[in-house]
C-alpha cells in the first residue's frame, strides 16, 4: 500500500474515531427500501446501499442530529457485544461515509446538522 494511502486513512480514521458530529451534505439523497437504505451521491451519480445494520445507524444519527457520540451510547444501550468492537464499528462505518462523500464533518457552522 502507497505511503500515501496509508496515511490518508489513518487520518481518516483518527478523524472518524474523534469527530463528534456529523452532517448529510446537501448532495445527498436517499431513501428507505424495506429494510435497506439507497444513497445516492448527486455529484458523481454513484448509488450506495446500507444493509439493515448501517440503515438504522443512519436514522439514528438523524434522531440525534449528527451527534456521534449519542448515536454510539444509544447502540451500546440496545444491542450486546463487546463495547469497544462496536465503537469500532461504527468508528470504521463513518469513516467509510465520510470517504464516499456521503456524510461530512460538522464544524458547527449551520444550525441543522442534518438539513
Amino acid at each position: 500500500m502507497p505511503l500515501l494511502r496509508v496515511l490518508k486513512t489513518r487520518l481518516l480514521m483518527d478523524v472518524a474515531s474523534s469527530c463528534k458530529k456529523v452532517k448529510i451534505p446537501e448532495w445527498i439523497s436517499y431513501e428507505q427500501i424495506e429494510n435497506e437504505l439507497i444513497l445516492l451521491n448527486t455529484v458523481d451519480w454513484n448509488y450506495y446501499r446500507l444493509d439493515v445494520y448501517g440503515t438504522v445507524v443512519w436514522k439514528k444519527l438523524i434522531d440525534y442530529g449528527g451527534d456521534v457520540n449519542a448515536l454510539k451510547k444509544w447502540v451500546l444501550e440496545h444491542f450486546e457485544g463487546n463495547p469497544f468492537q462496536i465503537q469500532n464499528d461504527i468508528d470504521c462505518l463513518i469513516k467509510a461515509l465520510i470517504e464516499k462523500n456521503l456524510l461530512v464533518i460538522d464544524q458547527g457552522q449551520q444550525k441543522d446538522p442534518l438539513a
